[in-house]
């Protein structure tokens, strides 16, 4: 077979000799100058061949690196100090020279950033790191080392023949070339149903994104199939399967694989349906199931993968029970051993071997398993024996009232007598003597006599005093303000419920025939709540106010009834920031009048025959809710 030398980019020769240096596995490079940090922009997969792939990371400045492999899977591991991942993707489909994929994310943010890339391997591969100098660093998978300078050596690709088959229409042909150039990551989404992909080792978790303590990604499985390939006409009569395989191999670039025991005709007309989903029909139809392999689909009967798949298990479990296990301890620091003994057992990542047991006198695991576990475990228990943030929260209760009251009256008598002493007999037999007498009394309401406040007080009389005229004018105003503040102030842990409470506690007596209870009512100044902490630093408060006071004055026997203000709700609150949660308001206004039938309604002089009062009275409660994370250290 012919044989091509590509040669590297100019900057990566330049660079080879000191570059291939820095970039032997377990090495590492120096820290960023004067401590930057810079940002992983691109992953780029390109160059090179199917037998020689290369990867190219773009930075924004001259990161530090650092190499090393990890076994059982086998992976090439690339730790980028000072870089902090900006890349939209977390996986990147590679499928050549044993590289499967390539994944990259944030392995740690503080007190130093390390973005970390991880290349998924079927098995060792040979590989050179090269620093380019310009803030991008390439990674040569199967690369030759020639006078310290990269070489790919190329094979000369194979043409595949066209598919022979009938009846099939054009247009599929016709766009068979540009299906060849479909994004391999596109149709490793479209096939990863496969069960090869589901058996495989679940991804290393240093590389998934960093996110705020507490918040993690959670993947929800699903079974539906998202069908994405470009729409495709079929008429098929009788056609051999097997070459309709060579044509869909031609439609999406992918190598195809046939079982010996796959065979039989396909009879089949679609319109304007995805290449995907008619390679999927035209499988289920037969009795056939797909496996993706890199860049390969291996076709057989469904019973066979998963008679295969079931053989897979049985000798991984078999390979495990022949391990012997390792006993590590880990002393927890905030969650309660307890809590996280029950969320190993249930989380699936202990094998049947495994056991854990707990100390709660030094709140200890020791937990037992086989070598491969220990590591998923240890991260399983850092995720949890995380320390839970507080929060500060502050309520305050405000209430306010304004009254305003008058009171217009008038209270007034005449006296008239006729008798010897006053020299104003009547001259008559009988009635000799004679006395008259009226009383109109219609104070004021709040003073009720015409010695109350703001009371004018006249009286009348004629020289023998035998006729006098009393007359009082009562009127009374007033008015008043109040206001009450009470501030309840409580911490407590994220998801934690608090509660803080001030008053008196009543005591009710209940007496039976056989009996005495004494059961004890509240009457307090009180606050629960549960907050809850959300990735974007706001605060979801489960909350519930109260402030209940005894009302002395209206007893029922020697219990008071108690007066309720009482506000439970759940609201969404920034740190910091502060939201009225209840607001009561009332307003009470009332006239009234009072006097002399028909007299209190003459014109001008009604007044003399009557009293009014007036009464306003306004209250305002209002409920302010302040929750503030508190930092520790």
């Amino acid at each position: 077979m012919k044989q091509r030398v590509w040669i590297l980019a100019a900057a990566v020769v330049l660079v080879a000799a000191t570059g291939f240096q820095a970039a032997i596995a377990g090495t590492e490079t120096a820290p960023n100058e004067e401590g930057l940090i810079w940002n992983l922009l691109d992953l780029r997969v390109n160059g090179g061949s199917a037998e020689q792939p290369v990867v190219t990371l773009a930075m924004d400045g001259p990161g530090g690196y650092e190499v090393f492999n990890l076994e059982d899977p086998d992976r090439l591991v690339l730790d980028l100090h000072g870089v902090v991942s900006q890349l939209e993707r977390h996986s990147y489909s590679i499928g050549a020279a044993g590289v499967l994929r390539a994944r990259a994310g944030q392995y740690t943010v503080e007190p130093n950033p390390v973005s970390r890339v991880v290349f998924d391997l079927e098995h060792p591969v040979t590989h050179e790191v090269v620093d380019n100098g310009d803030g991008t660093i390439s990674i040569v998978f199967g690369a030759a080392v020639v006078d310290n300078s990269a070489v790919l050596i190329e094979p000369e690709p194979v043409l595949l023949p066209v598919p022979d088959v009938t009846h099939e229409v054009p247009e599929v042909l016709e766009t068979a070339q540009e299906e060849r150039a479909m994004d391999m990551d596109a149709i490793e989404q479209l096939l990863s149903s496969a069960p090869e992909l589901a058996d495989e080792p679940a991804a290393d978790s240093s590389a998934e994104a960093v996110l705020p303590a507490s918040f993690r990604t959670q993947k929800i499985v699903t079974d539906a199939t998202i069908y994405t390939g470009k729409k495709i006409s079929l008429n098929l009569v009788d056609a051999d399967i097997k070459q309709v395989f060579r044509l869909f191999h031609d439609l999406s670039g992918l190598n195809f694989v046939l079982d010996p025991s796959v065979n039989g005709r396909v009879t089949i007309v679609l319109d304007n349906v995805p290449w995907d989903q008619a390679l999927d029909l035209i499988l289920k139809n037969n009795g056939l199931d797909k496996v993706l392999e890199g860049n390969v689909i291996r076709i057989a009967s469904t019973n066979k993968l998963a008679q295969e798949a079931s053989q897979r298990k049985q000798l991984k479990e078999a390979k495990e029970m022949e391990v012997e296990p390792v006993t590590i301890t880990r002393t927890l620091s905030y969650a309660k051993a307890g809590d996280v003994e029950k969320v190993i057992r249930n989380g699936g990542v202990l094998t049947d071997r495994g056991k854990v047991i707990i100390d709660e006198r030094t709140n200890t695991l020791i937990i037992s398993d086989v070598p491969k576990r220990i590591e998923p475990l240890d991260q399983l228990i850092n995720t949890l024996d995380t320390e839970t943030p507080q929060v500060m929260i502050e309520a305050r209760i405000i209430e306010t009232s304004r009254t305003f009251s008058r009171d217009i009256g008038v209270q007034w008598g005449m006296t008239a007598a006729a008798d010897a002493a006053h020299g104003t007999s009547t001259g008559l037999g009988f009635p000799s003597n004679a006395s008259v007498g009226y009383g109109l009394n219609l104070g004021s309401s709040e003073t009720g006599d015409v010695s109350g406040a703001s009371a004018l007080s006249m009286s009348f009389g004629n020289i023998l005093d035998s006729f006098t005229l009393d007359i009082a004018l009562d009127a009374l105003e007033t008015s008043g303000q109040g206001r009450i503040l009470s501030s309840p102030k409580i911490a407590t842990q994220n998801n934690e419920e608090a509660e803080i409470e001030q008053g008196v506690r009543i005591p009710v007596v209940n007496t039976t025939a056989t009996e005495i209870n004494v059961e004890f009512v509240s009457a307090s100044l009180k606050l629960t709540v549960t907050p809850q902490i959300t990735a974007e630093g706001t605060i979801i408060l489960d909350i519930t106010v109260e402030n209940n006071s005894p009302d002395f004055n209206n007893t029922v026997g020697d219990v008071p009834p108690i007066n309720t203000q009482r506000a439970q709700t759940k609201v969404l609150v920034a740190d910091g920031g502060t939201t009225v949660i209840g607001g009561i308001f009332t307003v009470n206004e009332g006239t009234s009048e009072t006097g002399v039938p028909w007299f209190r309604k003459i014109p001008v002089f009604g007044w003399l025959f009557k009293q009014t009062s007036l009464r306003n009275e306004n209250r305002e409660l209002l409920i302010f809710i302040t929750p503030k994370i508190m930092r520790i250290g």
